[in-house]
């Protein structure tokens, strides 16, 4: 009997516990100043009862995870949410997000404004680096994080069913743009031009074939760490890469010139736009970044890293 008791009010405790969390999900999604359904309907989706709706609600506002305005038979009202008590209830966890390599001031740029974001809302974030966007899309696939962030064009090119699209920020957030450096900008007639890849680099395969497309080439793969010493020691004749590690390529004998027109026209500017992919279905996680990421903040945050105005942090 003892036992059965003790069996019940654990049970109690995780249904009211689980209602919580299951309200507190759909609390992520409501933005500020929006009604609520009744108590009722809410009761009649999760399957409790009206008191128990009731009570995790008083639950919620005594965390200051919400606060909700009644105006009696006019309904109640969303007037203050905070994003991050919901979230730490819902998750009971760290967001961890999947980045690139912070190869440069750029992308430390990108991690820091991401941080801040979160953070500033009081939501723990974790921040891997990952190198290759599959890669990134496998550890999200494992539950590995929560978010995986990738340039526009591989998310187009690699996101399935299984994947959200959650948010594209404005062009140059992901990269400044790309070049293509040569070690002669007219090599001899037959000279069969040695062009170095990253394989696991889905933007720059995709973007070096575009550029090289008819030309007689021979691809040499190659992590990207090594591209500076085989241009300049003559094992690879061109190699393209992005403008935001262009002192690297820098040295006598060593041309550089933008992308061509043609491959900017069949990528657009997806290759340079930072996007943020999830599982499909994710909701809380879909309304953490649209809520928190304001472009205009990232941009700024990015600009003043680049200039060295700002210390990264991330």
């Amino acid at each position: 009997m003892i036992g059965e008791k003790l069996h019940t009010r654990r049970k109690s405790r995780r249904s009211i516990k689980d209602l919580q969390i299951s309200l507190a999900k759909y609390l992520m999604q409501v933005e500020e100043g929006k009604r609520l359904p009744s108590v009722r309907k809410m009761a009649a989706s999760t399957r409790m009862s009206v008191g128990s709706v009731s009570s995790a609600l008083n639950d919620l506002q005594d965390m200051k995870a919400v606060k909700i305005e009644r105006h009696g038979h006019l309904g109640s009202e969303v007037a203050e949410l905070s994003l991050g008590k919901l979230w730490n209830l819902v998750e009971q966890g760290p967001l961890v997000v999947a980045m690139t390599l912070p190869m440069h001031s750029h992308f430390e740029g990108l991690a820091t404004g991401l941080k801040k974001s979160f953070e500033n809302a009081g939501i723990e974030t974790y921040l891997i680096f990952i190198r290759g966007s599959r890669t990134r899309l496998k550890a999200l696939a494992d539950n590995r994080c929560h978010v995986a962030v990738m340039s526009g064009l591989t998310a187009d090119e690699l996101c399935g069913p299984e994947h959200e699209i959650l948010l594209r920020l404005p062009p140059g957030s992901w990269v400044s743009g790309y070049s293509i450096f040569y070690r002669t900008l007219t090599p001899e007639p037959g000279h069969v031009l040695r062009v170095a890849i990253d394989p696991d680099s889905f933007d720059h395969r995709r973007l070096t074939e575009l550029e090289f497309e008819g030309q007689a080439v021979e691809f040499r793969m190659a992590p990207f760490v090594q591209f500076p010493r085989l241009l300049k020691n003559g094992e690879a004749d061109a190699i393209l890469w992005t403008t935001d590690q262009e002192e690297a390529y820098t040295a006598s004998g060593i041309h550089n010139q933008p992308l061509s027109e043609r491959v900017m026209k069949l990528v657009g500017e997806d290759s340079i736009s930072a996007t943020f992919v999830a599982r499909a279905g994710s909701a809380p996680v879909r309304a953490l970044i649209r809520a928190l990421i304001k472009p205009e903040a990232i941009t700024q945050i990015q600009k003043k890293i680049v200039s060295g105005e700002m210390i990264p942090e991330y």
